[in-house]
C-alpha cells in the first residue's frame, strides 16, 4: 500500500517546514556559525532525552512509512523530523529573542500538531500524553533562549562548551554515521543489552557514541600530542576489536571492522574541530 499521501507527507511538510525555519533563524544571527553550532546542540539535546523515553522507556510511536523494512527503524525516523522540528523552533525563538508569551504560543502550536498527528494515526501514545510535550517545550525553549543569549554576549565556559559540543556530535554523528551503519547491514551492535532484542542495538549504539566521544573531546580539549593521541586512538581500535569478538559489537568482516573504527573515530574527531571553531569564531 501506498502510505505516502496518508503518512509520509504530513513528515514531508514538517520537514520543509524545519529547514524553512532554520535558513531564516541562521541567516537573521549575528554570527551564523556560532547558530549552526547552537543548532546542533539543541538538536543533540532532545534526541538524547528521547534516546531515553522512546527506545528505553517505548513512550510512542512514529508512523511516517518510510523505512518499510523495519517497523522500528520506521519510528525513529518519524521522531527524526519532530526532534529536527523542535530544535528549529527553539533556535527561532533563541535568535529572534522572542518574548516569554511566544514560547507559551509556540508550545501550544506544537500541542495541536501532536494531537492532529494522533488523529491522523501517523503518531501514537503508549504512556506518554500530549501535555508532557507543552511543559517540556516551554522549559526547553526557555532554556535556548537564555543560553543562546548568554553565549553571544559572555561567551562560553569550558566545561559548558564541552557539554554543547557532546550534544552537538548526536546529530553530526550518531544519526548519519552510526544509525547509518546499522541500516546499512554490515554493523550492529548486540541484542543482549536489554530484554527487548529490538531496541538493545540502538540503545547500545548510543552508549558506545557516548563512550567514544567522551574519549575523543577529552584528548582534543588536553591538547595532547599527536603520539598520545595516536596510542588512544589506536587503543579504541582495540577496544572495538574486542567488543567484537565477544560479540558487543558485530561486523560482517574483519574489514568492515576496520572501516567503522576509522570512519568513526576520525569522523567524531573533525565533527569536534569543526563545532569548537563555529562555537568560538567571531
Amino acid at each position: 500500500m501506498n502510505y505516502f499521501w496518508s503518512n509520509t507527507i504530513w513528515y514531508m511538510l514538517l520537514g520543509i517546514s524545519t529547514i524553512s525555519t532554520v535558513i531564516y533563524s541562521i541567516s537573521k544571527a549575528k554570527r551564523r556559525k556560532f547558530a549552526f553550532a547552537f543548532y546542533m546542540t539543541l538538536v543533540g539535546l532532545v534526541l538524547f532525552f528521547e534516546t531515553m523515553i522512546l527506545i528505553v522507556f517505548k513512550s510512542y510511536n512514529y508512523y511516517p512509512m518510510i523505512i518499510h523494512t523495519s517497523p522500528f527503524d520506521d519510528v525513529l525516523a518519524g521522531n527524526l523530523f519532530s526532534q529536527f522540528s523542535v530544535a528549529a523552533t527553539a533556535l527561532l525563538v533563541a535568535v529572534l529573542n522572542l518574548k516569554n508569551y511566544w514560547i507559551l504560543i509556540l508550545s501550544g502550536i506544537y500541542g495541536l500538531i501532536e494531537e492532529l498527528f494522533l488523529a491522523l494515526g501517523i503518531y501514537s501514545h503508549n504512556w506518554y500524553r500530549t501535555w508532557m510535550t507543552l511543559v517540556g517545550l516551554i522549559i526547553y525553549f526557555w532554556w535556548a533562549k537564555k543560553n543562546y543569549i548568554k553565549g553571544l554576549v559572555r561567551g562560553i565556559k569550558p566545561l559548558r562548551l564541552y557539554f554543547y559540543i557532546f550534544m552537538g556530535l548526536f546529530p553530526l554523528d550518531v544519526i548519519t554515521l552510526l544509525w547509518g551503519f546499522i541500516l546499512s547491514g554490515y554493523q550492529n551492535y548486540t541484542r543482549n543489552l536489554i530484554p527487548d532484542s529490538v531496541r538493545s542495538p540502538y540503545l547500545a549504539s548510543f552508549l558506545y557514541y557516548t563512550f567514544v566521544t567522551i574519549i575523543i573531546i577529552s584528548i582534543y580539549f588536553l591538547r595532547l600530542k599527536w603520539r598520545w593521541k595516536s596510542g588512544v586512538i589506536l587503543a579504541i581500535y582495540g577496544i572495538n576489536f574486542i567488543a567484537y569478538k565477544l560479540h558487543i559489537l558485530y561486523f560482517y568482516n574483519m574489514f568492515w571492522y576496520v572501516v567503522f573504527s576509522t570512519i568513526s573515530i576520525f569522523s567524531i574527531y573533525l565533527s569536534i574541530v569543526l563545532l569548537d571553531y563555529f562555537y568560538k569564531d567571531k
